[in-house]
């Protein structure tokens, strides 16, 4: 994925984030553009249910990681979820009720989202997208330091 990102991605969208930090080109877990840091994240796993979460929880969890490991203070979150017809109501909401408690945990809400509905057998399930921002932090700004020695050498 690495490749693909870099050799595709990179190639055709490199060189806009002029302003940002921590561009693209990093290829990072997240950019980093003034005092915010940007990260998206997509989630297609099947099955939707697994030991120990569910595509919900891995999603919000995912994303607040990266921006977390980035040293921001994670902030907002926005979600974006493509339902396949036919997921049963019970299902989504069992989700929906472990994004809420991933968020609880993380102290980051959902601020916005958009939903789509795809005709039966094309997704298994559901798939969601989970984007974030993260507010600069000193941790951030250390690692920013480090990543600044790092590159000039």
């Amino acid at each position: 994925m690495h490749d693909f990102v870099k050799n595709y991605v990179v190639k055709y969208f490199g060189g806009f984030g002029n302003t940002a930090e921590v561009p693209l080109e990093a290829m990072d877990d997240a950019a980093v553009i003034d005092d915010l840091v940007f990260k998206s994240d997509s989630h297609a796993v099947k099955p939707i249910f697994f030991p120990g979460g569910d595509i919900g929880r891995l999603s919000i969890s995912g994303t607040v990681n990266d921006i977390s490991c980035l040293g921001a203070e994670p902030y907002a979150l926005a979600c974006g979820l493509i339902l396949e017809e036919g997921l049963a109501i019970s299902d989504l909401e069992k989700i929906l009720c472990s994004m809420r408690q991933a968020c609880i945990e993380a102290g980051v809400g959902i601020v916005t989202g958009d939903t789509k509905v795809v005709e039966k057998g094309s997704l298994g399930g559901c798939v969601m997208n989970v984007s974030g921002i993260g507010r600069r932090t000193p941790a951030l700004e250390s690692n920013l330091q480090a990543v600044r020695k790092f590159r000039e050498t």
